[in-house]
């Protein structure tokens, strides 16, 4: 069986803890923005499952928006799980800002379909807040401080193809011979059972932090054990090196399943 098979058949496992995980107590210090967990974790529930059907019509390609979101909701996860509660005065910040700037464009572009008084009351709410943190508004420096640099290339590969550029393009068209020959759509399927399972698997250990007591605990740990060798064999299969850290976690791994077997 493929790597790639064997990460579709870890998907539905995934996939079924989150309702059993939702409705568990979760910690004081992160009670005000649950609802903001929840629905970031379900963006990127929702985002994998749609990525998938588009990859089974063959639109994996035009799947890159979605990706993209899906990593930016990792990291937004990760932020929350290690800030808690703060974190709700940074977005409050945010959606005062952005209100403000909408209500510009409206403004500019005279649009009388929109009471543009409804803008103001989330402009106001955020004039007063603690501004220290509006960096953490930005991806790349929320990235560096809770991400990982596989965050920032995922998210760069995935800007790179869907923004009017080279890269955008390329898929439609290739070259023969010296001649280019205008294509439908792109020639090769590229599997996306990969990426879904680990960023959903992310996704709901960063949900898991908030919640008390650990839960999922046994459960998360297993499918790391099982992700985490599939991505070592996956790039033995493909001839390609592995970063020393997770070379060191594969060794632990074998010995893992070699003492499970002979225990």
């Amino acid at each position: 069986m493929s790597v790639e098979q064997q990460y579709r058949d870890l998907l539905p496992r995934v996939f079924a803890l989150y309702p059993s995980l939702a409705s568990k107590r979760v910690k004081e210090t992160h009670r005000e923005v649950t609802h903001v967990a929840h629905g970031w974790y379900m963006r990127c529930h929702r985002g994998v499952e749609a990525v998938l059907q588009l990859e089974r019509t063959g639109f994996q390609e035009e799947a890159g928006p979605i990706r993209r979101s899906i990593v930016e909701h990792v990291v937004a996860l990760k932020w929350l799980a290690v800030e808690g509660n703060s974190v709700s005065t940074v977005l409050r910040r945010g959606a005062s800002h952005e209100a403000g700037k909408r209500k510009d464009a409206l403004q500019t572009a005279n649009w009388t379909s929109v009471d543009l008084t409804d803008f103001d009351a989330v402009v106001d709410d955020g004039k007063d807040l603690d501004k220290r943190q509006d960096n953490l508004l930005q991806f790349r420096r929320r990235c560096d401080e809770y991400g990982t640099p596989h965050d920032w290339a995922s998210y760069l590969t995935e800007v790179a193809r869907f923004h009017p550029s080279w890269e955008s393009a390329v898929p439609y068209f290739r070259v023969d011979e010296g001649s280019v020959i205008l294509t439908g759509g792109p020639t090769e399927r590229i599997g996306q059972a990969g990426f879904c399972l680990i960023h959903l698997y992310e996704a709901l250990v960063a949900f898991h932090e908030i919640v008390v007591d650990a839960p999922l605990a046994q459960e998360l740990e297993q499918l790391e054990r099982e992700i985490l060798t599939l991505v070592v064999q996956q790039r033995r299969d493909l001839g390609l090196s592995i970063p020393p850290e997770l070379e060191t976690r594969a060794s632990e791994l074998d010995r893992d399943i070699s003492e499970e077997r002979t225990g």
